[in-house]
């Protein structure tokens, strides 16, 4: 086993953040050299439990243990299932000398943290990070907590884990939706404090699925790095360490505007990077070459920077409408050249008023890119997606959406999604030509020119 370690120092709240690959052993001698004798309590979800349950267990081995799975998405990332990991708690007679183990994604984490947070008034936890997002971002710096339908995260806690134990091999059984919505957070991370990580990302964006455990390894610590830097200065998130909320301003609106469960946290984030960088352009305070670079890097990973379904009035109503509010503006982090970030007090009514102006640049350079790349010739590009063939339907280029329906059903024959965009669509140009064949009839009757502008 290779690992190497980076500490957060926090005082009496320091820990320890392992990396490396197949890390089983040294999880297994940090549990019985600092909880011996103790009772260990396990949270994951039934996706992660179907794939490591019985590796969990096994690691445990010889450690008196509990295991409890609760639903998956973020859907499930409410109160009730917080009462449920504290009825498992309860029922295994979880006493202050217990330890808590977060073993999944960022959800994970989050409920499982909260739940250790408040139950006893505070028992210790650790982080097993599965997931990207989990890894270079959710698994440090302590925040836990859960959703209302008002907002995301509005219930919450402060709870550091005692360690934190990330290897990069979990990413092996991530698919590519999953382990791309990580890859937004890297980003963040990158354009918010590490430029020598933005770089890396920007040389690597088409190859991003294809990248050495090596490298891996070396994104994801240089992003634990940057944010455990940040924790240190301002744990409670008071003042520097909100510029970690990049991206999550208009972000954490689109999540709650298309409801939970519907975009992945890294999706939404991506969309929010992007929305924001032109927002902060239009002020003339983020550099035009950063957010154009920003932009490419995002479509080159593969990201859709718009969600055609989300009315602007639904986004505007949710943004601000998280635990950043304050009064009638927002503190947003503000990109003022790679790796450097500012906050910066901004009204919402203002973010508001802009949001029309940011989509419609938003379509504008994906009809663009979708355009150019066809007329070109080249490859299939990351943007032609079914979600790329509603915006263009929206946007009027009809011909268009349905050559990307095409195109995609051409290397998909089977793709059960783009076969109901085509039926779907396919009747609704019936009913087009049905009704212009009867108001040409009409017309024809009538003696009507309908040729001319009406």
């Amino acid at each position: 086993m290779n690992s190497d370690m980076l500490t957060v120092a926090l005082g009496e709240r320091t820990y320890d953040i392992f990396f490396g690959e197949d890390i089983y052993s040294l999880f297994q001698e940090w549990i019985c050299r600092f909880y011996p004798g103790g009772s260990v309590f396990v949270v994951t979800d039934r996706n992660v439990a179907s794939i490591y349950g019985e590796d969990i267990r096994r690691w445990l081995t010889g450690i008196p243990h509990h295991v409890h799975a609760v639903a998956p998405g973020e859907e499930a990332k409410n109160w009730e299932t917080v009462q449920g990991i504290y009825t498992f708690l309860a029922q295994g007679n979880a006493d202050r000398d217990a330890l808590v183990v977060a073993f999944g994604g960022g959800i994970v984490g989050d409920l499982a943290g909260f739940a250790a947070a408040t139950y006893l008034r505070g028992v210790p936890y650790i982080q097993v990070p599965t997931t990207l997002l989990s890894q270079v971002d959710s698994s440090v710096g302590g925040k836990t907590g859960f959703n209302l339908p008002e907002g995301k995260n509005l219930v919450g806690a402060f709870h550091q884990p005692r360690a934190v134990f990330i290897d990069h091999t979990f990413l092996r059984t991530l698919d590519e939706r999953n382990l791309r919505a990580g890859m937004a957070e890297v980003v963040k991370c990158g354009l918010a404090g590490d430029r020598t990580l933005w770089e890396t990302l920007c040389a690597n964006a088409s190859r991003w699925k294809a990248l050495s455990d090596r490298e891996w390894h070396d994104i994801i610590r240089r992003s634990v790095a940057f944010k455990a830097a940040v924790v240190e200065k301002d744990e409670k998130e008071s003042s520097v360490r909100r510029i970690l909320n990049l991206g999550h301003t208009i972000g954490h609106a689109l999540e709650q505007a298309a409801g939970y469960g519907k975009l992945l946290h890294g999706e939404a984030v991506a969309m929010g990077l992007a929305w924001e960088a032109i927002f902060s352009r239009r002020l003339g305070i983020t550099p035009q070459e950063v957010e154009e670079k920003l932009h490419v890097l995002l479509r080159e990973t593969g990201f859709v920077l718009d969600e055609p379904g989300l009315a602007l009035s639904a986004i505007a109503s949710a943004v601000g409408m998280d635990k950043k509010r304050a009064a009638s503006d927002v503190a947003m982090p503000i990109v003022t050249a790679p790796g450097s970030c500012v906050l910066k007090r901004v009204p919402l009514s203002l973010l508001r008023k802009e949001l029309p102006a940011i989509r419609a640049e938003i379509r504008r350079r994906s009809r663009e890119t979708v355009v150019g790349s066809m007329e070109e010739g080249t490859p299939a590009s990351p943007v032609r997606t079914i979600t790329m063939a509603d915006v263009c339907w929206d946007q009027g280029e009809k011909e268009m959406a349905r050559r990307i329906i095409d195109e995609i059903l051409s290397r998909e024959p089977e793709n059960r999604r783009a076969l109901e965009w085509k039926r779907t669509h396919r009747e609704g140009q019936g009913a087009e030509a049905a009704l212009a064949a009867f108001l040409g009839a009409i017309a024809k009757e009538y003696g009507y020119d309908l040729s001319g502008p009406h």
